[in-house]
């Protein structure tokens, strides 16, 4: 008994070095223990007392795919009280006043009303007039809704020449029209349509715009008013644009948020991570923009493992699943414990060495 324990004495401290520099070396690629998924009740809670319903939903929404938000009760009560208020006739009365009333709305159905009151030529002519007003009357002036205006005045004669062939860029200017409103064009976009608007002027032409629409057209047609807006509204110029319709095509109605909840980072781990399916890569973000990074350091599979660890250890353990064990081991012993250990351990046999190579001598 005693020459079996001096036996696996050796092995064992052997075994527990390789493994604490095993784990040491993936803590230096990435330290999952860092990581700490997003609690969206609070800022739900936050988003229903300013009453932005709309909001409080689409930021709900996104982190409900996952089970540690959908198996909370108190995020599904928060889910059912938000569903109940949007469904309500009076809500929805007042949104679609709204939407006639200021031109524009936090919900759907108002920015759908606010957008058809501006769609057709008289609603140019208003916007016209009433920036000319101001004008008269020494106050600022929106550069923007005049161009916009302007091209669409453009517009309208173009579709009713060419029987409707136009009627897209004629919707585009009245969407953008509601962004501008809304506050949500960036700097770049507005300066290019005042700069387009001027050469369409010239030129009694709308082929230069098409180039702009485009993007915007597509991005649209892939997640909506809305989410086009609060793309719109991060882009940086034409270029980024592009690039945030490529990142829309591999994450839809899921873009606008997956941006926001990983600080933009989102495009830049998309690009690099382009094999990472869509479930796994909106897991990692619900970790925030660490996630996305601790995802690319240590690879998707190992990432899951390493977050997903399972909490009957013992069951995975006789199965024979030794990644369960590294994820726990990982996740529960400190870096102290783990340099302490390969300290000692590489202590232990450069002394048993030592002794050896002495009575080799000998």
């Amino acid at each position: 008994m005693r020459y079996l324990f001096k036996l696996l004495t050796p092995l064992l401290i052997f075994i527990m070095v390789v493994v604490s520099l095993f784990l040491l070396e993936e803590r230096k690629r990435f330290d999952v223990r860092t990581l700490v998924q997003i609690d969206p009740i609070p800022k739900t809670q936050e988003l229903i007392e300013q009453k932005k319903y709309a909001d409080a939903h689409e930021y709900l929404t996104y982190f409900m795919q996952h089970d540690y938000v959908k198996e909370n009760p108190k995020a599904q009560e928060l889910f059912k009280e938000i569903e109940l208020k949007r469904s309500s006739y009076a809500y929805k009365t007042d949104k679609i006043l709204e939407g006639v009333v200021n031109g524009k709305s936090d919900e759907d159905i108002g920015r759908a009303s606010a957008i058809a009151s501006d769609f057709f030529l008289i609603g140019d002519i208003r916007d016209l007039f009433i920036e000319g007003n101001k004008y008269l009357h020494d106050e600022k002036v929106d550069k923007v809704i005049i161009a916009l205006s302007s091209l669409g005045i453009i517009a309208t004669a173009s579709t009713i020449y060419t029987l409707g062939g136009t009627t897209p860029i004629k919707s585009t200017i009245s969407f953008l029209k509601y962004g501008k409103r809304s506050n949500k064009l960036p700097t770049w976009l507005n300066q290019r349509l005042i700069a387009d608007a001027k050469i369409a002027k010239e030129t009694k032409s709308l082929i230069g715009i098409k180039k702009l629409f485009n993007p915007i057209n597509k991005l649209y047609e892939k997640v909506g008013l809305k989410q086009t807006l609060n793309i719109l509204q991060k882009s940086k110029n034409l270029k980024s644009l592009n690039n945030m319709l490529t990142f829309t095509s591999r994450f839809g109605k899921q873009s606008p948020m997956l941006l926001k909840t990983t600080n933009q980072s989102a495009i830049h781990y998309a690009k690099i991570m382009p094999k990472v399916n869509q479930k796994n890569f909106l897991y990692a973000s619900s970790y925030g923009e660490n996630g996305l990074k601790g995802m690319q350091k240590l690879g998707m599979a190992k990432f899951i493992q390493r977050t997903k660890f399972t909490a009957n250890l013992s069951k995975t353990a006789y199965k024979g699943n030794l990644n369960g064990l590294f994820s726990w081991l990982q996740n529960r012993i400190p870096t102290g414990v783990l340099f302490g250990i390969s300290i000692l351990g590489l202590l232990y046999f450069s002394t048993k060495s030592f002794l050896l190579y002495r009575r080799i001598k000998v």
